[in-house]
């Protein structure tokens, strides 16, 4: 991936409270903090860049309208699509979250990128943030 991508964006999973929960099995042979650790070894070594954004919020937030209109809960979770009752986009959980992830990186502020920036919000509140900033940007001009 460091290869191929300048730039990669992942979200913030805490692997220790993925393993306090009844996916501790699946997280543990997955490796899900050595993959984060590593991508960010290998694209340091080869001048690439790794954000790690908030990601709260990102499977319930609709990636078109910024609505907060997903499925809820622990029974909701094996729901893997759904509309959205704001805009009636139908999203992907999996693809809606990385859409989500991609624009709360490129709201961000952080300027070095390889650690958690306080300044990341989720979603629905990086979408206020950006939209100011490009006003602001867009005024200034």
């Amino acid at each position: 991936m460091v290869e191929s991508y300048q730039t990669i964006a992942i979200g913030d999973v805490s692997s220790l409270k993925l393993v306090k929960t009844r996916m501790a099995k699946s997280v543990l042979d997955a490796g899900w903090g050595m993959l984060r650790t590593q991508l960010q070894y290998k694209s340091q070594e080869a001048g690439r860049r790794v954000f790690i954004v908030n990601e709260q919020n990102t499977t319930l937030t609709c990636s078109s309208c910024r609505a907060l209109t997903g499925p809820r809960g622990l029974d909701m979770l094996a729901v893997r699509t759904w509309i959205c009752s704001a805009c009636g986009d139908m999203h992907d959980r999996d693809v809606n979250a990385a859409k989500n992830i991609l624009f709360a990186w490129r709201c961000s502020t952080s300027v070095c990128g390889n650690e958690l920036s306080p300044s990341v919000a989720p979603p629905s509140q990086a979408s206020r943030r950006c939209e100011a900033r490009t006003r602001a940007r867009t005024a200034a001009a």
